[in-house]
């Protein structure tokens, strides 16, 4: 270390860094080696995790609204209970069910999946929760939280309209599995809601069909009943309602772990033993400075 005029020890520069490195590289190197084998033992004893991926577009607005009646028949639409959005609105509503805590909740309670989520807390030879005690068991609201932060992702790009539905698991066919089953379901989810708005629909207007005398009115509520028919038996006869699926989730290869990343871990286990190393090989330098000069 470099001193001042006073004799006190001054910064320490990079030469003085060297060459306490070099004075006390035993220290420094077993700093170094118990950061990697730190890193090495999470690398290799961690869980594995999986990232599986399914692809899709949203389907063409096959006219769950009434788009192409927006002019002249809006009010009469409106008062029908029926949205004439565009189809981008339509999109947006589609993938707002996928992400929404309804849903994702429906999604945990059909495939019972709390015992997977929280399989620490969960004895599988006995089928029960650890703890007897019910106010400690997991909540419903507790898996849609980990399950939405955690394992289930959402991309999408808005230039081209593409999504992408990721799940991270430790299970890698079990993690193609859900994102190909969130997908399909949420589709089916949605059809079933928009053939429910349009058979109410079409009741609706049936009704003001029979209540009015007027001839014209009665033939715009025939034309507006003529597309809901046909929006109807287009949700029933398509294959993919909201979602077309461009390429489906498929089990990831077992080298493709998402995490722990083995080079990292190590690179991360070197790097943190080599600064601890350093910072304990500094203090003890200055810890045996003021016993010298005694």
């Amino acid at each position: 270390m470099t001193q001042d005029v006073q004799g006190e020890p001054a910064e320490l520069s990079l030469l003085d860094l060297l060459r306490l490195i070099a004075r006390r590289k035993l220290v420094i190197g077993t700093f170094v080696a118990i950061g990697i084998a730190c890193g090495a033992a999470y690398a290799f004893l961690a869980t594995p995790k999986y990232r599986a991926d399914v692809v899709f577009a949203p389907a063409q607005d096959s006219g769950g609204g009434l788009g192409q009646l927006a002019g002249d028949l809006g009010g009469l639409a409106a008062l029908a209970g029926i949205n004439i959005g565009g189809g981008g609105s339509q999109n947006d509503e589609a993938l707002e069910t996928l992400r929404s805590r309804a849903f994702t909740a429906a999604f945990i309670q059909r495939h019972d999946l709390m015992p997977k989520l929280f399989a620490k807390d969960w004895d599988a030879s006995r089928k029960a929760w650890l703890d007897p005690d019910p106010a400690n068991h997991p909540t419903l609201a507790e898996a849609v939280e980990k399950f939405s932060s955690d394992i289930r992702s959402i991309g999408e790009d808005r230039r081209t309209g593409i999504v992408t539905v990721s799940i991270v698991w430790r299970d890698r066919n079990e993690a193609a599995t859900w994102a190909n089953m969130l997908v399909a379901e949420a589709d089916v989810a949605l059809r079933e809601r928009n053939l429910k708005e349009l058979a109410r629909s079409i009741d609706y207007l049936k009704g003001e069909a029979a209540n009015t005398s007027v001839v014209e009115v009665r033939q715009t509520i025939y034309r507006v009943m003529e597309t809901q028919l046909k929006n109807s038996m287009l949700a029933r006869t398509r294959d993919s309602y909201a979602f077309r699926v461009i390429d489906p989730a498929v089990p990831p290869d077992p080298k493709d772990r998402v995490s722990p990343k083995r080079a990292l871990s190590l690179a991360i286990g070197l790097a943190l033993g080599l600064v601890v190393g350093v910072l304990v090989a500094v203090a003890l330098q200055l810890r045996a400075r003021p016993a010298r000069a005694a």
